[in-house]
């Protein structure tokens, strides 16, 4: 089950200087500016700045044996249509079979946040029957396997 949690921060930041490089910090890494969302002025020494939303990811794991997939399993009755591989490495690979063993997608991650998604289509680009599908992914020097049930 995944639980989704919204949090409020203070970020201190000239929102007229381009934001577009990640800034990092603990365990998770920000990318993204408020100033679209809210208003800032400097005026008479003082700073004032609106609260605005901030996307955060994790950065690349080390390896990837905690990696995993969610929602597991993914129902389109409950509005499902797309699946998230996460706990990732910076190149991580992901391959999907059919539990005849049947390469149903091979997926090629290198983005330097942990997670990577999956529209529920194969290699051709159709989307996949209602099943159990075996996942296998590499990376860091590790391979982690997984089930993933798909309902239609």
């Amino acid at each position: 089950m995944s639980v989704s949690k919204s949090y409020r921060m203070l970020i201190g930041e000239l929102t007229t200087v381009g934001n577009s490089s990640a800034k990092t910090g603990g365990s998770y890494s920000m990318l993204g500016s408020t100033g679209q969302f809210g208003a800032s002025t400097v005026s008479g020494g003082k700073y004032t700045a609106n609260l605005g939303i901030v996307n955060s990811w994790r950065p690349a794991q080390a390896d990837v044996s905690t990696a995993h997939v969610y929602p597991n399993p993914c129902s389109l009755r409950n509005n499902c249509n797309g699946v998230t591989f996460t706990r990732l490495t910076l190149n991580a690979e992901i391959d999907i079979f059919s539990i005849s063993g049947e390469k149903v997608r091979h997926i090629t991650k290198t983005t330097n946040i942990d997670s990577e998604g999956w529209d529920l289509r194969n290699d051709a680009g159709a989307r996949v029957a209602s099943g159990l599908y075996i996942f296998v992914v590499r990376g860091g020097g590790t391979t982690k396997r997984g089930k993933l049930v798909i309902v239609r």
